[in-house]
C-alpha cells in the first residue's frame, strides 16, 4: 500500500513539474515577444534547472542497473 502511495506522490510530483516547465516555455516566449533579455535569461536559467535536475534524477533513480 506505500508503494502505491509513494508512486502517485511521484506521479503527482512529475506532473507539477511538467507544468511548471510548460509555464517556463510560454512566459519564455512572452518575454521575448516583449525583448525583456534579463527576464529570458533568467526564465531560461530556471528551465535549465528543472530539466537537467529531471534528467539526473531519471540517471539516479536507478533500478539496480546502474
Amino acid at each position: 500500500m506505500s508503494y502505491l502511495l509513494t508512486s502517485m506522490e511521484e506521479v503527482r510530483k512529475e506532473n507539477e513539474k511538467k507544468q511548471r516547465i510548460l509555464e517556463l516555455k510560454e512566459a519564455i516566449k512572452k518575454a521575448e515577444a516583449e525583448w525583456n533579455t534579463s527576464d529570458v535569461e533568467k526564465l531560461k536559467k530556471e528551465l535549465r534547472g528543472l530539466t537537467n535536475e529531471s534528467f539526473l534524477t531519471k540517471i539516479f533513480k536507478s533500478d539496480g542497473r546502474y
